[in-house]
């Protein structure tokens, strides 16, 4: 199954001046401008290697929080399971650091696999290094528990690339044996080897003199030493992040070298770096130029793959870099940022998206249990996404960037309601429309961590640990249109337009 998006991305996601009034014409069909079909897989997820445990738990206790939203989303989409990606910076790399001027490699095998092991898995953590993730991780037979904790998801598992020593091969035959041995192979989608390899020679994880054409020889290598007589693996494309290769570096080169039975090409990406200004939302994630901008190369991608008959998926990304930002990645306008960010990188042919998420990463659908000391984060990309997935046949999205908070917390649900708003008219040019009906996504304002609502409905741990729970009507208003087929719609600043469905006298059309 696959929804359309019918509609080109300039005139479905616009940035919106203060009190404006847009027009948007519905088509009654798709037009020539939308995009391919969109694979009801398209909102996936990539899971940090280290903290898979904490987001999934185990047979004797699965995760019921991740549990119930993956259900959610599957609840709007056909039940379709999503594909979780299982890696990241955890799956392997070396250490680096700087001795006077000189960049000397400090090797680490990050997650080694332990036949022998008990535990899940074990992580070793160096604050020196990285308060975020583990200098390294030891993972055991039952780690693959947390693949079948929760329901109705597939996996790409990612496998060691920098291990080295004389052991590398044995490592990665461990893993591959296990997952195979332990997960369904209908839910075994493919393997990953190595996490964004090209950022080696410059970073110092691999010799200055490590070229493309090694790394493509090494991966090659690899893949073909850890085959089984019983199953051909189909892996994952070599992901890509920095193109830190210090001889000459061709994008291409890898995909004309790695075998066929690689039908999906990944590459990475985060939105915005840590060096920019990440305190201005509004100059960052609620921001459509910069989405563009950054997706200009990837539309490039695009092209080039879908022409070649290859798949092209997001196999790592999010909001902010440095695992987000504190007022930024975790309040409402970050699901307005997934949006808009989603539904445009769609509409030029993006196949699958990853939202990457860590155990309390600030770009996180939230803490994956609960802490004592802060309690539970909300949910709110969690809220955008399931926006996405409510998408029908022909879809537009009218979006409003303009930041609003209310001037105080304490009266915030009295002054949301003085926000600034938006006038929208849509013209439906039909006849026999009868009515329309509007559901929002609200919150007090842009900075909000909580009090979001998706049509009436809260996922917030709190009240039902994750599932669904209406505290608010789900229809904003019921509209009818005037004499040319016009419906107007008025939004606070602090509402996003989530869908409005048009009612017709013998049957009756979404439009989103």
């Amino acid at each position: 199954m696959v929804r359309t998006l019918a509609a080109s991305s300039t005139a479905t996601l616009i940035a919106l001046a203060a009190s404006e009034t847009v027009h948007l014409d519905i088509a009654r069909s798709a037009p020539a401008s939308s995009s391919p079909p969109i694979s009801l897989d398209f909102q996936s997820f990539s899971i940090e290697f280290a903290f898979l445990v904490d987001f999934q738990g185990n047979k004797s206790r699965p995760n019921k929080f991740t549990n119930n939203l993956l259900a959610n989303l599957r609840a709007f989409n056909g039940d379709v399971p999503q594909i979780l990606r299982i890696g990241g910076n955890t799956q392997c790399v070396s250490i680096t650091y700087i001795s006077s001027w000189l960049l000397i490699k400090e090797p680490r095998d990050h997650v080694t696999y332990f036949p022998d092991q008990q535990e899940q898995i074990i992580n070793f953590r160096d604050p020196s290094y990285n308060s975020d993730q583990p200098r390294n991780t030891s993972i055991g037979p039952t780690f693959w528990e947390a693949l079948t904790a929760i329901e109705g998801t597939k996996y790409i598992f990612g496998l060691n690339f920098y291990k080295n020593d004389s052991t590398f091969l044995d490592n990665l035959g461990g893993e591959v044996a296990q997952s195979l041995l332990q997960i369904p192979p209908e839910r075994l989608h493919l393997f990953e080897i190595g996490n964004e390899n090209d950022y080696g020679a410059l970073s110092g994880f691999q010799p200055p003199t490590w070229t493309q054409e090694d790394w493509v020889n090494e991966w090659v290598y690899r893949s073909q030493n850890i085959q089984t007589p019983a199953k051909s693996l189909r892996f994952y494309a070599p992901s890509t992040c920095c193109y830190n290769i210090t001889t000459p570096y061709s994008r291409w080169m890898d995909l004309r070298s790695i075998p066929a039975r690689n039908p999906s090409l990944q590459d990475k990406t985060i939105v915005f770096s840590m060096s920019q200004d990440t305190n201005n939302i509004a100059g960052t994630l609620m921001n459509h130029t910069s989405v563009v901008i950054n997706g200009t190369v990837h539309q490039s991608l695009c092209n080039l793959n879908h022409g070649a008959g290859r798949v092209y998926t997001l196999g790592e990304t999010n909001s902010v870099s440095g695992q987000g930002a504190f007022g930024v990645s975790n309040v409402f306008g970050s699901a307005l940022f997934i949006l808009d960010y989603e539904l445009y990188y769609a509409s030029f042919g993006v196949n699958r998206m990853h939202l990457h998420q860590g155990t309390a990463y600030r770009m996180a659908l939230g803490c994956p249990f609960l802490r004592t000391a802060q309690g539970h984060r909300p949910t709110l990309l969690t809220t955008g996404m399931l926006c996405i997935l409510r998408r029908t046949t022909s879809a537009s999205c009218p979006l409003n960037l303009n930041e609003w908070n209310p001037p105080s917390n304490s009266q915030a649900e009295a002054e949301a309601e003085a926000a600034p708003s938006t006038a929208f008219t849509l013209n439906t040019s039909r006849s026999g429309v009868n009515y329309a009906t509007v559901e929002l996504m609200t919150a007090p304002g842009a900075l909000s961590e909580t009090n979001i609502t998706v049509a009436g409905i809260s996922y917030d741990y709190d009240l039902a640990e994750g599932k669904p729970v209406r505290v608010a009507k789900q229809y904003e208003s019921a509209l009818r249109p005037n004499s040319k087929g016009d419906i107007s719609i008025m939004m606070l600043n602090r509402e996003v337009l989530q869908r409005v469905k048009i009612h017709e006298m013998m049957y009756e059309i979404t439009y989103s």
